[in-house]
């Protein structure tokens, strides 16, 4: 993934239906969490999240930490 760019408008989608969200070789690259911190904060119906990384690629302690203190739409994730 080379670049992301946050829409203008929250798909409609995303705002109204999404419930689950899985992301597998996660590394933790600014782009990938702006892009969790982006759903999670417009997932208004969202259920689960789950957050997966290669060993290596990112502490599980700081990943968690640094997901955890983003908002959410969501009362239930």
């Amino acid at each position: 993934m080379d670049e992301w760019n946050q829409p203008n408008t929250v798909p409609e989608c995303l705002f109204s239906s999404m419930q689950s969200l899985s992301w597998s070789e996660y590394t933790g690259e600014p782009k990938e969490r702006d892009i969790v911190v982006y759903i999670l904060k417009h997932a208004l119906h969202l259920k689960t999240a789950t957050i997966k990384s290669p060993e290596s690629a990112v502490p599980k302690f700081e990943m968690l930490k640094e997901l955890s203190l983003s908002s959410r739409a969501s009362t239930t994730c």
